[in-house]
C-alpha cells in the first residue's frame, strides 16, 4: 500500500521500531522482501523490542511491560514523525498510543482496523475517537465496522469498510505455469494458524486420491508440526512449502489448478473480521477458487460466479466441491474470467485513493 501511495505522487515514509525476530519479513530488507524499487523512505528506529523479554517474564508482567513500551513508543513515534511535517499519518490497530498522541498533536490521521483490538487497546481507541475530529477510521469487513462503531459509541457509517487489495501487475497477463505433477494441484497460501483451516485440509487430503495439495506459508515450527501430523495420518498427497518471499507467491498460484480458502467458521475473527489478502491474490491470478461459505468470504465472493462455496469445517463438502469443479471445465473458465474482473476493483491504488479522499474532508 505504501508503494501505491508513492505511485500516486505522494512522498511517503514508513516509520517502525526495529524487531529482532526470526521471520523472513523481519530479517530481510523491505525492498528486497517485496522485490520493489525504493519509491519511499523507510526509517527503522532503534527501540526496545518487548518480544525479546517475553520468554523470561510471567504473563501478567509481560502484559504490563508491553503496555509501558507501547505508551513510550506512542510518544516517541509521533515526536519523530513531526520532523517530516506530514499532511497525515496512517496507523494499524496495534498502535493505540500512537493514534492517541497523534490526536494531541493535531495531525490528521487514519486508523485501519484489521481485527477487534484487545480490551485495553479498545478503551484507548474509544477515548481517542470519541474526541478526535481529525481522524478517519476504516475496517476491513462490514461486521467489524459495525461492532467497532457499537463499542466506541460512534454514529453508523463512521468507520468505513475498506478491504485489503492486490497489486495486479504481479498477476494479470502472466501465463499459467505448467506443473510437473501428473495430478491436479490444489493450493492453499497463507498462515497456518488453526482458524485458517489447515487441519481441514489434512482431513480432506485423506479422501482426495488423485489430487496433490500444496500448502505455502507458515513459520518453521508450524510447518514441522503439520508435516509430522500428516505423516502420522499416512497422508502422501500433501506438501508443505513453508514461508516464501511475496515475489514467489504468484508462481505457486499460477502453477495451480484450484486455489483453496478453507477458513473456519468456528473463530469469530475468521468468520466475520478477516479480509484475507490471499483472497485478492487468488482473484487476480484467475485460478478457480473454492472457499468456505462464511461472511468474511461472501462479502467479496459470490458462489458459482467467481468461486465455489463449501460448508465451512466440513471436509466431505470440500471434497465434493473440489471433484465437482474439476469435472466441469466450463465452470472453471467462467469462475476464472469473473475472478480477474472482480480483482480489478480491489487494487492498492484504488484503496489509497479512498483514504486520500477521506482525509481531504477533514477541516
Amino acid at each position: 500500500m505504501i508503494k501505491a501511495f508513492s505511485g500516486l505522487g505522494n512522498q511517503t515514509v514508513l516509520v517502525h521500531p526495529k524487531r529482532h525476530q526470526r521471520e523472513i519479513s523481519h530479517k530481510t530488507d523491505v525492498f528486497d522482501f517485496y522485490q520493489m524499487e525504493k519509491v519511499f523512505q523507510v526509517k527503522s528506529l532503534k527501540f526496545i523490542d518487548p518480544y525479546i523479554f517475553r520468554p523470561f517474564m510471567p504473563k501478567f508482567l509481560y502484559r504490563f511491560f508491553s503496555f509501558i513500551i507501547d505508551f513510550i513508543w506512542g510518544i516517541f513515534s509521533i515526536n519523530y514523525t513531526k520532523k517530516y511535517s506530514p499532511d497525515f499519518l496512517i496507523f494499524r490497530d496495534n498502535t493505540p498510543f500512537s493514534l492517541f498522541f497523534s490526536y494531541f498533536s493535531g495531525i490528521p490521521s487514519v486508523i485501519e482496523f484489521h481485527d477487534m483490538p484487545p480490551l485495553i487497546s479498545k478503551r484507548i481507541f474509544k477515548f481517542t475517537l470519541k474526541r478526535a475530529k481529525k481522524i478517519k477510521c476504516f475496517s476491513v469487513t462490514k461486521k467489524l465496522s459495525l461492532d467497532l462503531e457499537n463499542y466506541f459509541g460512534l454514529d453508523g457509517g463512521s468507520i468505513k469498510v475498506l478491504q485489503d487489495a492486490v497489486d495486479l501487475e504481479d498477476y494479470i497477463g502472466k501465463p499459467k505455469i505448467k506443473s510437473s505433477s501428473d495430478m491436479p494441484i490444489l493450493t492453499y497460501c497463507g498462515s497456518l494458524s488453526h482458524e485458517k483451516g489447515v487441519d481441514l485440509l489434512l482431513e480432506t487430503a485423506t479422501n482426495l486420491e488423485g489430487f496433490q495439495i500444496i500448502i505455502v506459508g507458515g513459520l518453521g515450527a508450524e510447518v514441522k508440526i503439520y508435516s509430522e501430523k500428516a505423516k502420522k495420518m499416512n497422508i502422501d498427497n500433501i506438501r508443505f512449502i513453508g514461508q516464501v518471499l511475496p515475489s514467489e507467491v504468484p508462481n505457486y498460484l499460477n502453477s495451480s489448478d484450484i486455489l483453496l480458502l478453507p477458513s473456519s467458521a468456528k473463530s469469530k475473527k475468521s468468520r466475520e473480521y478477516t479480509s484475507a489478502m490471499k483472497l485478492f491474490e487468488y482473484l487476480a491470478s484467475g485460478i478457480p477458487i473454492i472457499a468456505s461459505n462464511i461472511p468474511s468470504n461472501t462479502e467479496i465472493l459470490t458462489g458459482d460466479k467467481n468461486c465455489i462455496l463449501f460448508n465451512p469445517d466440513d471436509s466431505d463438502s470440500l471434497v465434493r466441491e473440489i471433484k465437482k469443479l474439476w469435472q466441469n471445465y466450463d465452470l472453471r473458465e467462467k469462475i476464472s474470467h469473473n475472478s480477474i474482473e472482480l480483482s480489478k476493483e480491489f487494487t492498492w491504488e484504488n484503496r489509497c485513493k479512498v483514504i486520500i479522499d477521506e482525509i481531504k474532508q477533514i477541516k
